[in-house]
């Protein structure tokens, strides 16, 4: 069905005509679902533009909005769409934007679109536009600076300039997004849509962010324009342009967060038949997909479940829109997904969404909202579902502190800001009950609805949830602010009861992680705030940590002599009781966002300080096992536990592996001990000590066994072995003495027995002389010819320590040595076209070794051997002919003719060099084999010159000319 505009679609862009004529940026604020898209696709129309650049936030984003604009009819226009390339950190990032979603390339094709991402390509494209024919360009936000400066290239001005979902341009957008509001984007006109307009409050910036500013807002008129039309939901659904909704609050079983399939169980009466479940990771969606398919409810349907993320295949993600589009009347059709289906992306009529486990900010929150109230035949109301978790063993503070909890206190916040009558019901929860309409103080309820039966004072637990999301919180903010100026702090006196008492209930809010983001950093920014009495606790330790620093020196984290330092000021339960366990808090305090700017300018003041000590990918599990440790209220994920697509369980073996060696980073380690539950309790992280010390004696004992082909060693020995010197031959002695004493598990018996050579009781060798031949007794040679005689062992015994001792120096060495980088050489030039019996020419060595470095089938060589396969090139192979090879025969004949000149018969040089009584060589071309007898031939004789001869005697061999002249002299 062809589009046309409708009446709230025509008033908005009537409204944004009329500004353009003042002014060259204006704001439009459409619910999600009205249609927003399709108006700056008719505005073009209307404005009659010759080039438009539409820049939205994602890859998926660029192809709905094409669909769409292609689907309006009475305006033809060329598409151009812009994007980076995949290959690079910014293409990744564009695509990080849609959860690693890529579009296929036939999907342009059919709508007609070029795409590139060059900057010339597109300067050419805007440059050659056909000038009858309007050219549009799309471009992702991460894009924008390629579109400004094609625009620039080409000399050029877009016509017009449409942000959508403009709110990823406020707060504190990334450099390239800024684009799009600078000068440097050569455009006539700018129009702002969203759905959530966004007035930030200063924060913290994050990794991205090109300077420290104070964030946008959208309510800069400077910036974005002023808002020339408004479509809020309360009116689009007043409009029947969008189904009103209802929110559920319900109780499921859990601890911290609700069995899934309880929560659809529970959700399923409600008359649900497509439901989009949102969670904060991909990993998580999957897991809960997984756990409620095909599970039976109690009305007798089924549950289809299906988990889609952006690296899915676009046929899998297409055949889930399509289940929620035609569902099965005796199936409940569920699509659970973490970030690919949320801002701006269209998809079919929903009957509710489910918040299993957000973690999406008031904007995602909306975004995702906005998908149950699309209209569909026969839907009245969309849900918004939010299973939660309640225990009556727990306080009503504890119970509101829990992630099931914040998630209904974010989203009543996320919806009360656009819907006016959800704002009062939500406001009528915090009057006295005589205020609330009926005598007994219960009241209708239109929009909310909870369900807490194991509540026991559910009136007072609604109050004290809704006073998170309500306007008095911006009254009394307001109030403190006006304090903080007069009196130049924010720790009003005890006297000023009222406000006291709400600031210590914010810091309360805040430990218990209860205090929006935004609040908390409205709170930080008051001069003289602090959460409490800790903040000066938290100066003196600092204090101490910078009395370590040595005048001139840097802080080091990795210096266990002063990491290990125990402070001298501990504040509370705190586990960050030693220097390096201090600093390792703030690191983590500082990822999660929740370290404040006061401590950040302290810490700059440390010479040497970092927030990097780990590696992305040490911080990255980390964060994931401190996430596994809320959830499971334990630090020990199995082997094979995965999250987020981090191998978290197999890093964390590594972790113990690298401290049984000794390893182990000072400041990975404290960050363990301060993200892990404290020693001694049920959760804590186990070490796991003495089974990853023997599985490494295991590793040991085999390295040493591969090498020499035994497993008896000289006493005392040590392997060297990652780095250190192993004390292997301590560590064999102790299996034997646990296995004679049956103190060994049989596994680890087992697999002893596994190793070649392994004996469980070695007999000492009879120190008796044999029969060595030429050798001398009381040398290695003696030793190695099988005599262990004391002498000889001795000898042996000192030739080892020296040898070892080369080693360690870094001296030659006549140890066999790994063949892996030799291997690695003759692969190498393998793939370059080399045969294996060219190779072997090369190198002068047989064909078999060759192949056996090259099949893996020998392990460890000589050094020798290395050094000349690692010699070997190309060149060198090629020079290396077969002996059937054809070569050019100019150097052969060269040769021949210098022994003609020189006396020797052609008859006699062909028997010689095994050619037969005649040199029956063309002049062209040799065999390789040929040439190389001549070359012999001639390199033998030197100097030699011929014999005399009597008549026609013949001459003699050359055995015989060089007996004579050896006689002779």
């Amino acid at each position: 069905m062809t589009p046309t505009p409708r009446s709230h679609q025509l008033e908005a862009i009537a409204a944004i005509q009329a500004h353009l004529h003042t002014t060259d940026r204006v704001n439009v604020l459409m619910a999600c679902g009205s249609g927003k898209t399709l108006v700056g696709r008719w505005l073009a129309e209307q404005r009659r533009c010759a080039t438009t650049l539409v820049v939205v936030p994602s890859l998926a984003l660029i192809a709905q909005t094409l669909t769409e604009w292609r689907s309006a009819n009475g305006w033809l226009f060329e598409a151009l769409i812009l994007c980076s390339d995949p290959s690079t950190a910014a293409g990744a990032e564009e695509r990080a934007a849609s959860d690693g979603e890529d579009i296929p390339t036939p999907f342009w094709a059919r709508h007609r679109a070029q795409v590139t991402t060059s900057m010339h390509a597109a300067a050419h494209v805007l440059t050659e536009r056909r000038p009858d024919r309007p050219l549009v360009v799309f471009s992702t936000y991460h894009s924008a600076p390629v579109a400004a400066a094609a625009a620039r290239a080409a000399g050029i001005q877009f016509d017009l300039t449409i942000a959508d979902e403009a709110h990823n341009l406020a707060g504190h957008p990334r450099a390239d997004f800024r684009v799009v509001l600078g000068t440097e984007l050569p455009t006539a006109a700018r129009v702002f849509m969203t759905a959530t307009q966004v007035n930030a409050v200063p924060a913290p910036p994050q990794p991205g962010w090109d300077d420290w500013s104070a964030p946008l807002s959208m309510s800069d008129t400077t910036l974005f324009g002023p808002v020339v039309y408004r479509l809020d939901f309360a009116e689009a659904i007043e409009r029947k342009l969008l189904s009103d909704y209802e929110v559920l609050i319900y109780e499921t079983p859990g601890q911290t967060a609700p069995d899934p399939v309880a929560a659809l169980r529970a959700a399923a009466p409600t008359g649900l038949s497509r439901v989009l479940t949102f969670h904060g990771r991909v990993a998580k969606a999957r897991a809960f997909a997984e756990a409620i398919d095909g599970t039976d409810l109690p009305d007798g349907r089924r549950v289809r479940a299906i988990a889609v993320a952006g690296a899915d295949p676009a046929l899998h993600r297409s055949r889930a829109l399509a289940a929620l589009e035609h569902p099965d009347p005796s199936t409940l059709i569920v699509v659970s997904s973490a970030r690919c289906l949320a801002e701006g992306v269209d998809v079919p009529a929903v009957d509710g969404i489910l918040f299993a486990d957000p973690k999406a900010s008031d904007v995602g929150i909306i975004q995702s909202v906005g998908r149950a109230l699309r209209l569909a035949p026969g839907k009245k109301t969309g849900k918004v579902l939010i299973p939660v978790c309640y225990s009556a063993d727990l306080d009503e503070d504890t119970t509101l502190s829990t992630s099931s909890f914040s998630a209904v206190w974010r989203i009543l916040r996320g919806l009360r800001t656009l819907d006016a009558r959800l704002s009062a019901e939500l406001d009528s929860y915090t009057r006295p009950p005589s205020r609330r309409g009926r005598e007994d103080g219960s009241r209708d309820t239109s929009l909310v609805t909870f369900d807490l039966p194991s509540a026991t004072d559910l009136p007072a637990l609604i109050a004290r949830l809704v006073q998170n999301t309500s306007n008095a919180w911006d009254e009394r903010f307001a109030e403190l602010e006006a304090f903080a100026i007069e009196h130049g702090t924010a720790n009003p006196p005890a006297k000023n009861k009222r406000l006291t008492t709400w600031c210590e209930y914010q810091r309360k809010a805040y430990r218990r992680g209860m205090l929006l983001p935004d609040r908390a950093a409205a709170l930080r920014s008051l001069p003289g705030w602090t959460w409490d009495a800790e903040m000066r606790a938290w100066v003196e330790q600092w204090g101490e940590v910078y009395a370590t620093i040595a005048p001139g020196g840097r802080l080091d984290v990795e210096n266990p002599e002063t990491m290990t330092r125990p402070l001298q000021t501990v504040s509370g339960r705190n586990r960050a009781t030693t220097i390096g366990r201090w600093c390792a808090h703030q690191r983590v305090l500082a990822r999660r966002g929740d370290l404040d700017t006061a401590r950040r300018n302290y810490l700059k003041e440390l010479p040497g300080w970092t927030y990097h000590a780990l590696s992305d990918v040490d911080a990255a599990c980390l964060d994931l096992l401190a996430e596994y440790v809320a959830w499971k209220g334990e630090a020990n994920p199995p082997a094979d536990y995965v999250d987020d697509d981090l191998p978290i369980g197999r890093w964390l073996n590594q972790i113990r592996r690298a401290k049984v060696l000794g390893t182990l980073s000072q400041a990975l380690l404290d960050e363990l001990e301060v993200t892990t539950p404290s020693p001694g309790s049920p959760g804590t992280l186990r070490w796991e000590t003495r089974q990853t010390q023997w599985q490494i004696g295991l590793e040991v004992l085999h390295q040493y066994a591969a090498r020499e082909g035994r497993c008896r060693m000289p006493e005392n020995h040590t392997e060297p072995f990652e780095g250190i010197e192993y004390p292997l031959y301590v560590w064999c002695r102790r299996q034997r003495h646990d296995h004679r004493y049956d103190n060994l598990d049989p596994a680890r018996a087992a697999a002893l027995e596994a190793v070649p050579g392994w004996l469980w009781e070695i007999q000492p060798t009879p120190r008796i002389s044999i029969d060595i031949g030429d050798a001398r007794h009381g040398t290695r040679t003696g030793y190695v010819k099988g005599c262990r005689c004391q002498p000889c062992t001795d000898a042996n015994r000192v030739a080892q320590a020296s040898r070892d001792q080369r080693a360690r120096a870094g001296g030659p060495s006549t140890d066999l040595i790994s063949a892996a980088r030799a291997r690695g050489h003759l692969r190498i030039l393998t793939g370059q076209g080399a045969s294996q019996k060219g190779l072997a020419r090369a190198a002068d060595l047989n064909v078999k070794t060759i192949v056996d470095i090259l099949e893996g089938q020998r392990t460890r060589i000589q050094p020798d051997t290395e050094r000349i396969v690692l010699a070997i090139t190309m060149n060198d192979v090629r020079q290396s002919h077969a002996p059937g090879t054809l070569v050019p025969a100019a150097p052969t004949w060269q040769l021949i003719n210098d022994l003609v000149a020189r006396g020797w018969p052609k008859s006699w040089i062909a028997r010689e060099a095994g050619l037969g009584n005649t040199l029956q060589l063309k002049t062209d071309q040799v065999t390789a084999g040929n040439a190389q007898r001549i070359a012999e031939l001639h390199a033998q004789l030197d100097d030699i010159t011929p014999p005399p001869r009597r008549h026609r005697a013949p001459m003699p061999p050359l055995s015989e000319i060089t007996a004579d002249l050896t006689r002779s002299a």
